[in-house]
């Protein structure tokens, strides 16, 4: 269904394709360049599926059916190119071009890379063999695939991972450190396809010490944050230097290791096969967990008041170390990691370059040969000695395999691969996501009953947190103003300790302090004159700009985006800031490729943002030799960005009370996955995500105005309409969700909506049919409210029949009546008037009835039946009224002939 007219352009000039065969070579690489032409949200899926891609929103059972049955269509096409093949060497009849066309088809049918294709010094013969070998025992492996249930994938992969908690300080091994279980299961748990693609990618180390630190961050942390530089939002640096030689893979390679002649060179097959994401109101502490809190609650409520604050940092540091302190939200990921190395040591300084150049080629070579089947013998080709030319040096490149998940009694990747698909039991959790959430808010949203006081358990466990870690975690609502300046003043007394270097932790550490603030005093007084007006915060930041003016460019712009963020508005109102100018210039120089985050006060302002955003992932992405990784990263710094944004903006609107356009941002970006409890988006925004926020944004707004203009009741039906069917991606919004949403915008708006509104909310209050409220709500937008409901259209009729009898006097004489009934029908409700026609009143309209009316009513009454026409309706109506006859409640017009 794509627009052949402009994708195939697209497709030729970026990707060079110029077939539909070329089509299925393609990978997830490749869709993430595509993705940045995406013009409408429906365009990502047509892609995904034209390339093959998995749609992550399909059920777990479809997408391992689906899996076992291309492996087995791809297994007879490469049974079909081998026999083919072998009957070609034998007849020797064909010419080299022909076999060599065969061959491809064969490589390509075992998903082998063209770079990898068979081996030079390998024979055809061998090769062949090898082939037939692998076939014959993907063919037994399929058949033996083991599959277990969802719930059993998440306990059972990586020993749990996905249920432990981390504690989050910063210090790196306190992080990768192993957990007990955190959370139980949540109810209802389902895994779905997963949100990122295969990858592969190449690492290079210089110590065993930042080698062995990355496999262990890879293995506790997963891809979104390992492959970052730095992890700078957490509070962390994964390349931090900590030796964690007792890795899995790497145990017995490191110990004996020489730090100052080493280099590492690894390869990483990355394959996520499913994916799930924990909901704040899902997570429920394990069994273990919460009786190890009660304990703590309880002990409390027992200890003098002089002994607490120790007795409490004690247990707390006790759980953190045992169950960890914050829960992984995710997105996880399912899969496994594929891993090749190539490392060697104990040569000098100057042939530092030559080992590197043996050692990738000696990794490429190995990879090529486990791909056809040969990886063993080339590991035994592989470890000998090289001489070097430069100097009697004898080293040693040393070359395996590794693996992260799958079969591990297999060095061959289609194997391993075979085996990882076909056996969800293999499966690790090879990606936690980049969302945290503390313990402390697990409890005040879903533990009310177990314990005595949650906010005070709560506060607790924060107070604990805040003392063992030196990390502040936000203010609680409520406290005072006395509270938040004496707060300021005791974090800007941590400043003075702070080493000056271009970190993005402290300014995130700061940001988030100023974010919390913001939130407990509801404005920027205590930020502005306790924070910025601190002598040690202000030499903090020049000395800040001062060392990154020094320092290669390589991350100035995102620092720059941050110091913005602390400083822009609300440094022009500190009274003195002697070097303020001089930090504000260094900020606003220069052009910006990574997008701003100001303090954004307006929508315009957002979705001005957002599309600096958008051109930010279109640079990194059409960089040359720009890698997945990179990509991945550009998605979460854009991601953290577009949070500040987004809350930076809704703390603005709620000052200024404009709760409808705060509803407005809350619908379109909470669509998208933005989360109101913490700030942040639970998946990473890509382009196409952005695009759809910032479409929707202008467009709902300018049309949002136009109908406020004329109605308020019109444009709260759009408010609504849009709530009940905004989603990223063209596909129907459940009921249920329907249902959350609009529980979700009544509570927003409480007492804000108009009479129109509520009479039409209290019609469907009862029964919901979202099809007939949509269709309401359309009418509403188009100005007919005549078309919506009874009770509007009788309390239309009485507001006419009021505002007539107001203007109109009283008059005997019928010429008159008649005069002045016609006068007002251009002024009445068509719809009443049509009803007065058909009841024969409208000669006793719009003026009160006299004598003779009374006359014609008696002289209906001697007739004791049912009236047989409509025009006889309002006589008997009358009379039954006027004399309190009860069979009024059951009048009706009963023609004879009907």
């Amino acid at each position: 269904g794509l627009d052949d007219g402009y994708w195939l352009p697209k497709l030729s000039e970026i990707l060079g394709v110029k077939s539909r065969e070329a089509l299925k070579h393609l990978q997830y690489e490749d869709y993430l360049k595509l993705e940045c032409k995406v013009r409408y949200p429906w365009e990502t899926k047509a892609l995904q599926k034209l390339l093959g891609l998995t749609d992550n929103k399909a059920t777990f059972e479809d997408l391992q059916k689906e899996r076992l049955e291309m492996t087995k269509q791809r297994q007879e096409a490469a049974k079909l190119a081998l026999k083919e093949l072998k009957e070609m060497h034998n007849s020797r009849s064909h010419s080299k071009d022909v076999i060599r066309q065969k061959e491809e088809a064969l490589w390509q049918a075992m998903e082998i890379p063209k770079e990898y294709w068979a081996p030079r010094e390998k024979s055809l013969v061998d090769v062949l063999e090898s082939i037939q070998k692998q076939l014959e025992q993907q063919e037994s492996s399929v058949g033996r695939g083991e599959n277990v249930s969802n719930t059993e994938v998440l306990r059972r992969a990586s020993g749990g991972l996905a249920l432990q908690g981390i504690y989050k300080t910063s210090k790196l091994e306190d992080v990768l450190a192993k957990r007990d279980q955190l959370i139980k299961v949540p109810d209802g748990f389902k895994l779905a396809g997963p949100e990122q693609g295969s990858l592969l990618e190449r690492k290079e180390f210089s110590s065993s010490a930042a080698e062995a630190t990355f496999t262990k961050s890879m293995e506790q942390l997963g891809f979104s944050i390992s492959v970052c530089a730095k992890a700078g939002f957490w509070g962390f640096s994964v390349e931090g230097g900590v030796d964690y030689s007792s890795s899995s893979q790497s145990e017995d390679t490191h110990q004996s290791r020489s730090e100052q002649s080493y280099i590492c060179t690894t390869k990483y097959q990355y394959i996520p096969l499913a994916s799930c994401y924990f909901q704040k109101h899902q997570l429920r502490l394990s069994d273990e967990a919460l009786r190890e809190l009660q304990d703590i609650e309880h002990l409390l409520s027992i200890t003098q008041e002089a002994d607490k604050p120790n007795m409490l940092k004690s247990r707390c540091a006790s759980f953190f170390s045992r169950f960890g302190s914050h829960v992984n939200q995710g997105p996880l990921h399912f899969g496994g990691i594929f891993w090749w190395k190539a490392s060697t040591e104990g040569f000098r300084a100057e042939q530092r370059e030559e080992m590197k150049r043996q050692a990738s080629e000696a990794l490429n070579c190995y990879i090529g040969a486990s791909y056809s089947g040969f990886g063993a013998s080339v590991a035994v080709d592989m470890d000998f000695s090289k001489s070097s030319a430069q100097a009697s040096f004898q080293g040693m490149v040393q070359v395996y395999v590794a693996n992260t998940g799958g079969p591990s009694e297999t060095d061959s990747l289609p194997q391993w691969k075979l085996g990882l698909v076909t056996n969800n039991t293999t499966w690790c959790v090879i990606d936690r996501g980049f969302q945290l959430i503390p313990v402390w808010d697990i409890i005040l949203c879903n533990h009310s009953s177990d314990f005595n006081s949650i906010y005070q358990m709560s506060s607790s466990l924060r107070a604990a947190y805040e003392a063992l870690t030196n990390q502040s975690v936000g203010t609680v609502f409520g406290e005072e103003l006395v509270s938040a300046v004496e707060e300021a003043r005791a974090f800007v007394k941590c400043v003075t300790a702070w080493e000056v270097t271009a970190d993005e932790r402290k300014l995130l550490t700061l940001i988030a302090f100023k974010q919390n603030l913001n939130e407990k005093t509801k404005n920027h007084s205590v930020w502005i004159n306790v924070c910025l007006s601190d002598k040690a915060l202000q030499e903090f930041l020049v000395n800040t700009v001062l060392f990154c003016k020094k320092s290669p460019p390589e991350n100035t712009t995102y620092i720059k985006s941050l110091l913005r963020c602390l400083l822009d508005p609300h440094v022009y109102s500190v009274k003195d800031f002697p070097r303020s100018s001089f930090i504000m210039q260094w900020i606003f120089h220069s052009e910006h490729t990574l997008p701003e985050t100001p303090n954004v006060s307006e929508l315009e302002d957002l979705t001005e943002t957002l599309l600096q955003m958008k051109e930010y992932i279109q640079e990194v992405t059409y960089t040359p030799e720009s890698s997945a990784s990179a990509i991945h990263e550009a998605k979460i710094k854009a991601t953290l960005t577009a949070s500040l944004a987004v809350y930076s903006l809704l703390q603005f609107l709620q000052e200024r009370e404009q709760k409808d356009i705060e509803l407005l941002v809350l619908l379109i970006t909470t669509s998208t996955g933005y989360q109101v409890e913490s700030s942040t988006f639970q998946y990473l925004l890509g382009f196409p995500e952005i695009n759809f926020m910032i479409n929707e944004m202008q467009t709902g707004h300018k049309e949002y105005l136009s109908l406020k203009e004329q109605d308020v009741y019109r444009a709260q039906a759009f408010l609504l309409l849009t709530g009940l069917t905004v989603t990223p991606r063209y596909k129907a919004v459940s009921p249920e969700q329907k249902n959350e949403r609009l529980v979700f915008m009544e509570d927003q708006m409480k007492n804000l909506w108009s009479t129109e509104i509520k009479t039409l909310l209290k019609k469907h209050s009862t029964f919901k049919d979202w099809e007939m409220l949509e269709s309401d709500l359309h009418s509403f937008i188009n100005g007919r409210l005549d078309d919506t409901c009874d009770d509007l259209k009788k309390h239309k009729i009485i507001k006419d029949m009021e505002d007539t009898f107001q203007r109109t006097e009283p008059s005997s004489q019928s010429k008159s009546d008649n005069s002045e009934s016609t006068a007002n029908e251009d002024i009445a409700n068509k719809e009443f008037l049509h009803l007065l026609k058909r009841l024969g009143l409208e000669s006793h309209y719009p003026r009160k009835m006299g004598i003779e009316e009374f006359y014609i009513i008696y002289k209906a009454s001697l007739h004791d039946s049912q009236p047989s026409k409509d025009n006889e309706l309002p006589f008997y109506f009358l009379q039954k009224l006027l004399t309190v006859d009860y069979r009024v409640r059951y009048l009706t017009s009963k023609d004879g002939s009907d």
